[in-house]
């Protein structure tokens, strides 16, 4: 069976890849859809308007974003877009974040409720928290533009917004990655991918969003992307026919309720949403095959922590990746692309709102039990392996084929290694720095007063194997462990982190050594075969 480490490292070439980049401007090569494939499937959707600032004040896009060396809206027009909007509407507040990008840029934000509100609400308000993101890779323009656009659509709309807000309170980060937009490439400044860096949090800017997140604390996560639109499959004349891709977070280690209501309730209405507006839409994928190969290989959207949409899912939080058919594109097909992430995010909206009684309660009732479950925890898992068709544009033909492919479904992942619940993790003193990365994870972290001396579960590395090329800047390492149980004293100022804790499902991801975003997989704890590993399992 197929792993979905795996299955992660075949993915390398999608983040930063050593030697192939340089300090900002690390555009990608134009590839547009042929004139034939554009007036044949992906014509504009006119019954859908768009208020965001690149279709209500179009003077403003730079002369280059036709040759994909900008995007549409430059950050002073998107401050300018977003604050304007949030001073005429009592119930939008403007902010900016208390910290900066890599390069000193603000990150704008806007929270919208009808209750007064300092950037947090009170968890017993009653009402579903959503959030909403975009622009976390720069060269992915149709992202943030849908979400301005529907801010724009509010403004416009007081009994939509009246409707919404009656049920939910919504925070949007338009730009997650001011910095890769400017420079309209998909990474930070520094080259490392913001969508990789959930778990090992090797950048401030990480860091301080997670923090932002983490006080608000939502029911609902929407973080808009665009994919490859014109990469190509089996012999090289198939490309994607779909508008959109989309996932629900994967990862077992959340409850199964939230990952349930997740596919039965949202991702069936968001496909209903957008199948109604006129778009094709699949579960995301990646993958392809060369041109030797018998079978197209795709491979379902992951577990893996260090993706934003599954991090976001192990706070316990119903949590969606939005793709639109986009990358390579520059402003081809713009406004289908962006009405398109506009769809998402509406359907996803008001699947909530119609369903609020049973969203809330369900989302109440699993975070309170997933804090007090004493379920094993899941380390490792692999997708299923099945035939399906799937659906591509022919660019010989300009026809929608559905060739057989070799699918590598994660609906649902199946567990391999699991492990019993610890009541506990103990930290050393020595390692403050890990217990500071569990901190920016939402989680509560005890520093000791007293040393502790007493019965752990320790884990020796009985078996390592390093990669063959690096992830950004990290040779992943691969361990199998056995457990030994003995007594251990550790010194005043070490810590404890409670299993009991909604976040804590991070913290399985990140301190079981064997998965596949763990420390110990990104060499933040180095181990070798024999070794000790330094954070210990106290069982209850």
């Amino acid at each position: 069976m197929l792993s979905l480490q795996a299955l992660a490292l075949a993915l390398v070439s999608l983040s930063f890849v050593s030697g192939q980049s340089q300090y900002g401007e690390n555009q990608r090569t134009l590839d547009q859809d042929s004139e034939e494939v554009q007036q044949a499937f992906f014509q504009p959707i006119d019954d859908i308007e768009l208020l965001g600032p690149a279709f209500t004040r179009p003077e403003t896009i730079p002369s280059n974003f036709p040759e994909g060396q900008d995007g549409p809206t430059p950050q002073r027009e998107l401050e300018y877009f977003v604050r304007t909007i949030a001073e005429r509407n009592e119930y939008m507040t403007y902010r900016e974040a208390d910290f900066k990008s890599e390069e000193g840029r603000s990150f704008p934000y806007v929270v919208l409720s009808k209750q007064a509100t300092n950037g947090t609400l009170e968890s017993g308000s009653g009402k579903l928290r959503v959030w909403l993101q975009a622009a976390i890779h720069g060269d992915e323009p149709a992202g943030d533009q849908a979400l301005m656009s529907f801010l724009g659509l509010l403004d416009a709309n007081a009994t939509y917004a009246d409707y919404l807000l009656d049920r939910m309170d919504i925070l949007m980060l338009h730009r997650y990655n001011p910095d890769g937009v400017s420079y309209f490439q998909r990474t930070l400044a520094t080259n490392f991918d913001p969508n990789r860096d959930s778990i090992k949090l090797a950048r401030q800017q990480t860091r301080d969003i997670k923090t932002l997140f983490n006080s608000w604390s939502p029911h609902i996560s929407g973080d808009m992307h665009e994919f490859g639109a014109t990469s190509t499959y089996g012999e090289g004349n198939l490309v994607h026919s779909s508008d959109a891709l989309f996932s629900a977070a994967k990862n077992l280690n959340i409850h199964p309720d939230i990952r349930k209501l997740s596919e039965d309730l949202f991702a069936t209405s968001i496909g209903q949403g957008l199948e109604e507006a006129g778009f094709r839409w699949q579960p995301y994928i990646t993958g392809g095959s060369s041109e030797d190969e018998d079978v197209i290989r795709l491979n379902e959207a992951g577990s893996d922590a260090r993706i934003g949409r599954n991090a976001i899912g192990l706070s316990q939080t119903i949590s969606f990746l939005f793709e639109t058919r986009g990358i390579y594109l520059a402003d081809q097909e713009f406004q289908r692309r962006t009405a398109c992430g506009l769809t998402m995010i509406t359907s996803l909206l008001e699947a909530a709102a119609s369903n609020y009684e049973q969203v809330y309660s369900t989302m109440t009732s699993a975070i309170e039990d997933f804090i007090s479950s004493d379920d094993d925890i899941v380390v490792t898992d692999s997708p299923t392996i099945e035939m399906r068709e799937y659906p591509f544009v022919n660019t010989d033909t300009v026809t929608i084929v559905r060739p057989t492919v070799e699918f590598a479904s994660t609906t649902p992942t199946n567990a391999n290694l699991t492990r019993l619940r610890p009541e506990a993790y103990l930290i050393p003193r020595a390692w403050a720095d890990i217990a500071e990365r569990l901190r920016i994870y939402g989680l509560e972290v005890q520093e000791l007063e007293y040393a502790y001396q007493g019965p752990v579960e320790a884990l020796n590395v009985t078996s390592s194997t390093l990669g063959e090329t690096r992830y950004e800047g990290a040779v992943l390492q691969t361990v199998e462990t056995r457990t030994v149980n003995r007594e251990i004293s550790l010194p005043p100022g070490s810590f404890w982190v409670s299993t009991q804790q909604k976040n804590i499902g991070l913290a399985f991801n990140a301190l079981e050594p064997e998965n596949i975003d763990s420390y110990v997989t990104f060499g933040i704890i180095p181990l070798e075969e024999n070794d000790e590993y330094p954070i210990f399992r106290v069982m209850g």
